[in-house]
């Protein structure tokens, strides 16, 4: 309220305060407020697994392309080069024979076909 010592003009318009429906559109207005801040970190928790889930992906590729990559070049020593060894924990070589060459050699064969596709 204003007091003055004179009396308001005619003009004067009567101020209304605000109703008890105020307080509903307030209500709403943080209800709505919280319904969007919700549906933002819904979409922000998405997004992270989305990427999480993407990120998953592309090591899995990484780590079969680098498995293919092994497999090819296992395979390449094994069906080209005449004698394969291994190398025992002494640092001795010791020679592949004949089926113990087939056998390494259908294993390489099934890596590529396991990785390589």
């Amino acid at each position: 309220m204003h007091y003055s010592d004179q009396p308001p003009t005619v003009e004067a318009q009567p101020l209304r305060t605000g109703s008890p429906g105020q307080a509903d559109s307030a209500r709403e207005a943080a209800q709505a407020l919280d319904a969007r801040d919700q549906a933002y970190q819904k979409r922000l928790k998405d997004a992270e697994e989305a990427r999480a889930k993407a990120d998953k992906e592309a090591a899995e590729m990484r780590r079969k392309r680098d498995n293919c990559d092994k497999a090819r070049k296992n395979l390449d020593v094994l069906q080209n080069r005449p004698r394969v060894y291994t190398t025992d924990a002494a640092g001795q070589r010791t020679y592949m024979n004949d089926a113990a060459r087939a056998q390494a050699l259908a294993n390489s064969q099934k890596a590529v076909a396991e990785n390589c596709n």
